[in-house]
C-alpha cells in the first residue's frame, strides 16, 4: 500500500548485471541478490513485524555489522522488499498483457486481473506485506523506490483501461466527474492517453474492486465457501466488471418464465 512506501534510495539497492562491471561490483551484486533472497526467507518464516537485520545477517552467514554495507537500516530492508514485491507484480501484470497482444480489451482486462490474482495467491507474504496492515514503526516519506516500483505496476495495471478509453469504449460513470476527485487523482495523469480526471477515478473503483476479491481470498476469508480456490467467483466477477465498463455487450437478465396455460 501506498503507506508502506519508505523509500531509501542507495547504490546498493539496484544490482548489476551479472557478468558486467568490475569483480567488486560482481561481488556486490551476488551478495546482494543472496540479501535479497535471505530477506524474503525471514519475511516468509517471521513475517514483516518480525524481519530484522540481525535475523538476515544470520542467515546469510554474516555479522550485522557486515550486512550495513549494503543495507543501513531495517526500513531500508523493508523498502527493498516492498519495491521488489511491486516490481515482480508488475512484470507479472505486463507478461500478462504480452501473451494477448493482438486479443480484445475486454480479454486484456481480464488477463491483467488474472494475473493479479495469481500474483498474490502464490505470493501471500508478499502481498501481505504491501497491501497489508501498516508495519509499525515503518515511516513512508514521499518518493522513493517503492512509489517508483507501484507507478510500473500502476501502468501495466491500467493499460486495458486506457486502451478502451482510446476506442471510445470505456464508459466512464458520471459521479465520477467530481472536482475534488479530479484535484485527488493528479498524480495519476501520467498513466497515459488523454483520459480525463474521471477516468482516473474510475481506475481505482476497478483496481478497488479487483483487489478486494483477492483480498478476501489471500486472507482467508474465501475458504469456507471455496476450500480449493475460488477462482470462478474472481472470473464471474471480472466479466461482470467488464460489462459494467461497456466493454462487452450486456446480457438480458435472467426472468421466471409465465407459466403458460
Amino acid at each position: 500500500m501506498i503507506g508502506h512506501m519508505a523509500p531509501t534510495p542507495t547504490p546498493t539497492s539496484t544490482p548489476h548485471a551479472a557478468g558486467t562491471g568490475t569483480r567488486r561490483d560482481r561481488h556486490r551484486s551476488a551478495t546482494m541478490a543472496e540479501l535479497r533472497a535471505a530477506a524474503l526467507a525471514e519475511l516468509h518464516e517471521r513475517g514483516p513485524t518480525g524481519l530484522s537485520l540481525r535475523g538476515v545477517a544470520r542467515r546469510m552467514g554474516m555479522s550485522p555489522a557486515g550486512l550495513y554495507r549494503y543495507v543501513d537500516s531495517r526500513d531500508a530492508l523493508l523498502t527493498l522488499l516492498i519495491a521488489d514485491a511491486y516490481d515482480d507484480l508488475a512484470d507479472g501484470v505486463r507478461a500478462a498483457l504480452v501473451a494477448v497482444a493482438d486479443a480484445d480489451v475486454a480479454d486484456r482486462l481480464e488477463a491483467v486481473c488474472l494475473a493479479y490474482r495469481a500474483w498474490g495467491v502464490a505470493r501471500p507474504r508478499e502481498f501481505a506485506l504491501v497491501f497489508g496492515d501498516p508495519i509499525p514503526g515503518y515511516a513512508a516519506p514521499a518518493g522513493g523506490p517503492t512509489v517508483d516500483a507501484m507507478g510500473r505496476f500502476g501502468l501495466a495495471f491500467a493499460t486495458p483501461l486506457v486502451e478502451a478509453w482510446a476506442q471510445g469504449r470505456l464508459v466512464i460513470p458520471p459521479e465520477l466527474d467530481d472536482p475534488a476527485l479530479a484535484g485527488a487523482t493528479t498524480p495519476m495523469a501520467g498513466f497515459g492517453g488523454d483520459i480525463p480526471p474521471a477516468g482516473h477515478a474510475l481506475f481505482l473503483v476497478v483496481w478497488g474492486r479487483v483487489h478486494g476479491q483477492v483480498a478476501l481470498e489471500v486472507f482467508g476469508h474465501h475458504a469456507w465457501l471455496f476450500p480449493d480456490g475460488c477462482l470462478p467467483l474472481f472470473r464471474a466477477e471480472v466479466r461482470t466488471l467488464a460489462r459494467d465498463l461497456g466493454l462487452v455487450a450486456a446480457q438480458r437478465p435472467r426472468t421466471a418464465r409465465a407459466t403458460r396455460k
